[in-house]
């Protein structure tokens, strides 16, 4: 058999777990007084909006969770229902982000508490909610569905990338490792 599907979602977990890495050292950093260009900050929130929810979280959501539950996964509680409250408080917190970001543009930097407890959030979130997938809901699917289902998962995958674009998957990884470079030289 060829790739997995879970391989890809885990795949994008390691991306996504690079911005959270950048989050959190640009946390530390403005703790320090140091202040980060709102370059970086847009491009997180644009990461976070279009690669960790719309591409990641959209093919859990739309295609993963939908085929475990019909395959009797219940829908509430563990793993499913836990995993997709965790996406709608990531999602509210990117909002919190996004917010504090603009705030952030206008010039009002001594109102930086938001922007520091935003990414604090997600930086809280993000480890936890990766290792229940990768550890839980991934070996479990991997013991649920078949080879025939798994690519079938697959094509769709191939469907949401396309919609979203391909260079758009590519320049978010590439974003991920500049933004972690960029915060490692300080």
């Amino acid at each position: 058999m060829g790739k997995r599907a879970t391989q890809t979602l885990e795949e994008e977990h390691h991306i996504i777990q690079t911005v959270v890495g950048v989050m959190a050292a640009l946390a530390d950093n403005m703790d320090k007084g140091m202040a980060p260009e709102a370059d970086t900050l847009r491009n997180l929130v644009e990461f976070l909006q279009v690669f960790a929810d719309k591409c990641h979280h959209g093919k859990e959501e739309n295609f993963l969770f939908p085929l475990l539950e019909a395959k009797g996964v219940p829908v509430s509680g563990c793993p499913l229902g836990i995993l997709i409250h965790e996406h709608q408080n990531g999602r509210k917190l990117v909002a919190e982000l996004a917010g504090a970001v603009e705030a952030y543009e206008k010039g009002n930097s001594k109102e930086n508490g938001p922007l520091c407890a935003s990414m604090r959030g997600l930086v809280n979130l993000y480890p936890n909610h990766i290792w229940k997938e990768d550890y839980l809901l991934f070996p479990m699917t991997d013991k649920i569905l078949n080879k025939a289902e798994q690519l079938e998962l697959m094509e769709k995958f191939e469907v949401v990338e396309k919609e979203i674009g391909l260079e758009v998957h590519r320049r978010f990884e590439k974003l991920a490792a500049t933004l972690a470079d960029k915060v490692q030289e300080g």
